[in-house]
């Protein structure tokens, strides 16, 4: 063991170079110091052997990795705080990518090519036409510093932009950008749209299967495909929904095949390969993962154009040191971190678990293969091909797993099952997108027939992964959230949405946002702190409330829904009555409610139920007012309540009294007046206060007039989202973002 490991720098050194590199970057992002010590440790001991021209082509990657890493957050850093001054400005420059989004907003990552900052990329938010890859850009608007987490457990996308080497935010104004795409950029944007058409036409494109295709051909993310998503991201097969290593090297084997048909020898073929792998790779978007994996495809398969023996291992290393020397920043992509990993833990550990299934090919020792029956012969292939297969999977599973683990908490094990069940899957489907979008552009109706009985592939796809998702034990959620809290979220626009976690496995969502601050902030941040809610509570019918309606339930098993009235002009209010009941939820009416029984001896009153008969009223004017009554504390919801719904409570001589106000703006009335805060009294106002639209900002006079009256105010303008734990020393609410943080004392005499 100790001869292996001593002769694996010899056998691999591209690789191990890549790992010193890799390892030296991870610590200098931590301290320099460190990173330089690691580097001059690890050389000296190779010299200390003798091994002196390793030695010093080790210190050379370490240093050029640690330097280039060191340039380009300097250089990032720079620009980035030359932009921000620049105040209102007219920004030019060229699209990296097609922009996500559509004509009322998008995003796109921007190359500067003029003026201030040129050569900096930006993340440039605007709105209009949506730019394609190479199109120009330009537009007037300001810089912006890279967006920070308002949110416990919300995905930081400022460090994500961070990484990617984006310097600022460009926020576009005005009528929209002037975007700009001729000659190289529109050509390649009407063939990616062509591929794009020709993978399924003939198909319904908003059906599952549709959206199948795209995801596993192009890595297009399905739409509104939450149950779709799950069973795969259950089954441990999301992957294929990413254009990776796998879609790589199938459409690599693809090519191959048929060139064999052909009767094209090695090394020609290769050169047509490597125009396909990139080729594919380019009509697909570019994407990260495609490209590394395309970069990684072309090493390997140019060991064959030089007569060397191909090493997976060696392949992986070029490409890794390569990526390290450039950019160092890629080391702490998720995507980056898995792609490599997998593929060294397969390179690596296959053999070793070809160990665990060698029985299963093992041929009959009484029967020589010269005797063997041609049935005989493919039986002994399928049983090689099933446990080198298996093999491979739990390799990749072992790889993989630990990484899943830190990011997502999420434990798959029945991954090496379903990957090897959707491999051949994939397999087929993938061809045959290939193969309609190849014909698409000559006989559409052909192109079409091979489409739909790609829907069927798909479908089985599908099947496989949903099955695979529902068996016993097929995935652990390792995140389990058990700490007892309610989650005030801090939203765009006036969105609401807050959460009421006991700790006990239950949850319950009280509104949950609009469909796109649902989709991207609140399911995301409850996945990540381990929250499943099971019930809905909304507040009225307003779509900045209601996450989209189906979306909800399809990202968590809700079972049962309190309603604020039965009509509403709201489309989306109107799913909620009519879609919720047909997947199974239970619909209780505001005006049909008392009291709602919680999890933590916890009982959420019904204050006020909105008029059922004026429907036409303005939403906000609509709002049914709800009490939270928790180990003696009273928190009271008011969401975007105005001046008629306080007066209502006020006329209703009920007991209004409240620890905690929790308040959104009524759209056109005044919210929280003097009158009410003084009849409910209490010690601390949760206040959402949003910059745009002009409405939803809250008075600086009204706050301090709250505080002037000894009320703590968390303006979430400031504070982001707010958390409120109970401790042994009362109820500690504290806000995310500026970790303000206020203790109520333990309630007495309730």
């Amino acid at each position: 063991m100790l001869r292996r490991l001593a002769a694996f720098p010899e056998r691999h050194p591209l690789f191990v170079a890549a790992l010193l590199a890799a390892g030296s970057v991870a610590l200098a992002d931590r301290s320099w110091l460190a990173a330089s010590a690691a580097v001059l440790l690890v050389s000296a001991v190779s010299w200390g052997r003798g091994k002196r021209l390793r030695a010093v082509a080790w210190c050379c990657c370490g240093v050029i990795a640690v330097g280039s890493f060191h340039w380009r957050e300097v250089d990032r850093e720079r620009s980035g705080n030359d932009l921000r001054a620049l105040g209102e400005t007219v920004a030019t420059g060229v699209a990296a990518r097609d922009a996500e989004g559509d004509d009322h907003s998008w995003r796109v990552r921007v190359k500067l090519d003029a003026g201030p900052g040129a050569g900096a990329s930006v993340w440039w938010q605007g709105h209009g036409e949506v730019p394609v890859a190479g199109a120009r850009v330009r537009g007037k608007g300001w810089f912006r510093p890279l967006p920070e987490p308002r949110n416990p457990g919300e995905f930081d996308q400022g460090n994500h932009l961070r990484r990617q080497g984006i310097a600022a935010v460009f926020e576009a104004i005005g009528s929209g950008a002037e975007v700009k795409a001729d000659g190289w950029a529109a050509w390649s944007a009407r063939v990616r749209h062509g591929f794009r058409t020709g993978v399924t036409s003939g198909l319904d494109p908003d059906s599952e299967t549709a959206k199948t295709i795209r995801a596993v051909v192009i890595g297009e993310y399905p739409q509104d495909g939450d149950e779709l998503v799950a069973s795969f991201r259950n089954s441990g097969t999301l992957h294929i929904f990413s254009v990776s290593g796998m879609h790589v090297a199938m459409v690599a084997s693809i090519g191959w095949l048929a060139l064999r048909r052909m009767g094209v020898s090695r090394r020609p073929a290769v050169a047509v390969l490597l125009v396909l792998v990139f080729g594919y790779t380019w009509i697909t978007g570019n994407s990260p993962p495609a490209v590394r994996s395309a970069w990684m495809a072309g090493v390997f398969m140019g060991a064959f154009v030089w007569r060397r023996r191909p090493d997976l291992l060696s392949s992986l290393g070029g490409v890794l040191l390569a990526a390290m020397l450039w950019d160092g920043n890629l080391l702490f992509q998720p995507g980056v971190q898995l792609s490599y990993g997998v593929v060294a833990a397969i390179a690596i550990g296959t053999r070793w678990f070809h160990r665990w299934f060698a029985w299963i090919e093992a041929p009959d020792p009484f029967l020589p293969r010269d005797l063997m029956t041609p049935w005989q012969v493919r039986q002994l292939e399928a049983r090689r091909w099933l446990a080198r297969g298996l093999a491979a999977s739990m390799a990749a599973f072992a790889g993989s797993t630990p990484l899943t683990v830190w990011h997502f908490g999420l434990l798959t094990p029945i991954s090496v099952l379903a990957t090897l069940l959707l491999a051949p899957l994939v397999f087929v489907l993938l061809g045959a997108a290939l193969l309609a979008a190849a014909i698409h552009p000559f006989s559409p109706s052909a192109a079409a027939c091979v489409n739909r009985g790609n829907a069927w592939v798909a479908s089985g796809c599908n099947g496989v992964a949903a099955c695979c998702a529902s068996l016993p034990g097929a995935s652990f959620n390792l995140r389990h959230h058990r700490e007892p809290m309610l989650i005030v979220y801090d939203l765009d626009y006036g969105a609401g949405a807050a959460a009421f976690a006991p700790g006990d496995g239950s949850a319950v969502l009280m509104d949950c946002g609009d469909k796109f601050s649902f989709k991207s902030r609140v399911a995301p941040s409850l996945r990540k702190l381990g929250i499943t809610p099971d019930s809905v509570v909304l507040t009225h019918p307003d779509g900045l409330h209601l996450g989209g309606a189906s979306q909800v339930w399809k990202a968590f098993p809700i079972r049962q829904a309190l309603l604020p009235v039965e009509r509403s002009l709201s489309k989306t209010y109107q799913k909620w009555c009519r879609e919720a009941p047909a997947k199974g939820i239970r619909i209780h009416q505001a005006s049909n409610t008392q009291t709602v029984p919680l999890s933590d001896d916890a009982t959420l009153e019904v204050l006020l139920a909105p008029d059922q008969t004026r429907f036409t009223r303005l939403a906000d004017d609509r709002v049914a007012v709800y009490r939270l009554h928790w180990r003696g504390w009273r928190i009271l919801f008011m969401s975007d309540a105005g001046t008629l719904t306080e007066k209502a409570l006020m006329d209703s001589g009920r007991d209004l009294s409240a620890d905690v106000i929790v308040a959104g703006r009524h759209d056109r009335d005044r919210s929280l007046g003097d009158g009410f805060v003084s009849r409910v009294g209490p010690s601390v106002i949760i206040a959402s206060n949003e910059p745009f639209p002009p409405e939803e900002r809250l008075d600086p006079a009204q706050t301090a007039y709250w505080r002037s009256l000894g009320i703590a105010v968390f303006d979430q303008a400031a504070t982001g989202g707010v958390t409120l734990r109970p401790t042994k020393e009362g109820l500690e609410i504290q806000g995310f973002a500026d970790r303000s943080k206020v203790l109520l004392g333990k309630p007495a005499g309730r």
